[in-house]
């Protein structure tokens, strides 16, 4: 029976030493270190905001020129892109037929004058025979009557005379100001209507940038604010004012259209009608709260996220943005952390949360 004891002591000493080594081991503690400029504390502040305008220079004098007599077009004196000047004769209409009416129009007047003429010579003469008896006073009236209706006659060649020459003027296409041939909509020897649409012209001088902002934005904005609008293609920015805000949102884009005039005339070819321009407003935000760099936020299954450093434990935290300040480099937390959090703001490859941590100075 001894033995047996030392052989069952012996065995279990030998499958102890054999088994030893399978022996499950302490797992090793991982410390992820970072540097002190590797981590950040929220601070309260109040930041700066921007509204940024993206829109187009339009112009704010054009004008649809129209053939104001129908007629066969006979001259074209002008072509797209041209400048002209106010009053310059642009297209010309086929006026013979006017003109072939022009005799008619005088011989009609002439003839209307030497009636009424005569028709008051002839009433002043029976007023006289009145006063001496000779005619009755029916007689005077009927004179009365006659002089008022070669007067009118008179009256109704000179207006027909005057529609006739202004017929004739209207057959010139003149340009209503200084300004530059946008599009032209009709071709030689074509035959016109009154009212039909000829040239379209826009004065490249007098222009404004329209932009579309949102609502939220617009409440930033109010007339008489000077932006700076760089333009595409222009070097330098040009000034400008805010000159008025729409009343209501564009239906279509939901948006505030703003209206911002060139605070200097245009004397260069190269800020025209259709440029794109982007111009910046930055106001100070009234109220302080917590910020952190926009770096530090993360965007993960459409959530902000923040790694935060609670006793040495790594922790993913979820945030509530607000508005970022004017360089965008710092944004406002609206819920989430305190104040005293440690939060990581670079590096962030490798992480996961309850990893333990070491911030080195």
């Amino acid at each position: 029976m001894l033995l047996t004891l030392v052989l069952v002591i012996g065995g279990g000493a030998f499958y102890a030493l054999k088994h030893r080594d399978k022996a499950p081991q302490q797992a090793e503690v991982i410390v992820k270190v970072f540097q002190a400029n590797e981590v950040t504390r929220p601070q309260l502040k109040a930041l700066s905001g921007q509204v940024d305008m993206s829109g187009v220079l339009i112009a704010t004098e054009l004008a649809t020129v129209r053939s104001k007599v129908a007629g066969a077009l006979m001259r074209l004196n002008v072509a797209e892109g041209q400048l002209v000047q106010k009053g310059q004769v642009l297209a010309e209409l086929d006026v013979r037929d006017l003109i072939s009416r022009t005799d008619e129009r005088q011989a009609a007047v002439v003839a209307a004058q030497r009636n009424h003429q005569l028709s008051l010579v002839q009433h002043k003469a029976n007023e006289d025979l009145v006063r001496q008896s000779f005619i009755s006073e029916t007689a005077l009236a009927a004179s009365q009557a006659n002089l008022a209706s070669q007067l009118a006659q008179l009256k109704a060649a000179e207006t027909a005379q005057l529609a006739h020459s202004k017929q004739l003027a209207d057959a010139a296409i003149t340009a209503p100001f200084d300004g530059v041939v946008a599009r032209r909509m009709v071709t030689l020897g074509e035959k016109l209507s009154i009212d039909q649409e000829v040239f379209h012209l826009v004065n490249p001088r007098r222009l404004e940038f329209k932009t579309m902002v949102d609502s939220a934005a617009g409440q930033f904005l109010k007339p008489g604010l000077q932006v700076q609008i760089q333009f595409e293609a222009v070097a330098t920015p040009v000034q400008g004012r805010i000159d008025r805000i729409g009343p209501g949102n564009d239906l279509g884009t939901r948006a505030l259209p703003v209206y911002v005039s060139l605070a200097e005339p245009v004397t260069t070819s190269s800020i025209r009608p259709g440029l794109m321009g982007l111009a910046h407003h930055v106001y100070a935000l009234a109220q302080e709260g917590l910020t952190l760099p926009v770096a530090a936020v993360q965007e993960e299954g459409g959530k902000s996220i923040v790694w935060v450093i609670h006793d040495g434990i790594l922790k993913r935290q979820t945030v509530s943005l607000g508005l970022k300040d004017a360089a965008g480099s710092h944004v406002y937390i609206l819920d989430g952390i305190k104040a005293s959090d440690t939060v990581l703001a670079l590096r962030f490859e490798g992480l996961k949360e309850g990893l333990r941590v070491e911030v080195k100075p």
